[in-house]
């Protein structure tokens, strides 16, 4: 059996929403800017603050340690600067970290809801088996 598009674009979506969630959730428990960066998503940037509050159960049950270091891999510079604006930490995040991760985090933020567009697109538009003739009755 082959799989269907809108399975494996599902599949890709859950997979950006879950790593996403966990990177975001745990950046946001971080002693130094989580709560700049909370109170920021909350006002400035939805989708940023969907993430953490889909991130927080998963931070829960697996720990924000690991979230955090992968985070600080990506962001890090951008961590003072949001500390004196907490405001606007949000777009600091995006706009002051040059971190190696950083475009590989940017694709993925944009990923799950592009995913999740194109996921429906297909499930909508899916090919049906279509019968053109009723059954043969002899």
């Amino acid at each position: 059996m082959r799989p269907r598009k809108y399975t494996v674009l599902f599949v890709l979506f859950v997979a950006c929403l879950a790593f996403d969630a966990w990177v975001y959730g745990s950046l946001a428990r971080a002693p130094a800017v989580g709560q700049a960066l909370d109170a920021a998503a909350r006002a400035n940037a939805p989708l940023l603050h969907t993430y953490i509050v889909i991130g927080r159960p998963i931070v829960d049950l697996v720990g924000s340690a690991v979230g955090q270091r992968v985070a600080d891999a990506a962001y890090r510079d951008a961590y003072p600067a949001m500390s004196a604006m907490p405001a606007v930490a949000d777009s600091l995040l995006f706009g002051r970290s040059l971190g190696p991760l950083r475009g590989i985090f940017l694709v993925l933020y944009w990923a799950s809801p592009i995913l999740l567009v194109l996921a429906l697109l297909t499930w909508i538009f899916r090919s049906q088996n279509t019968h053109l003739m009723g059954r043969i009755r002899r």
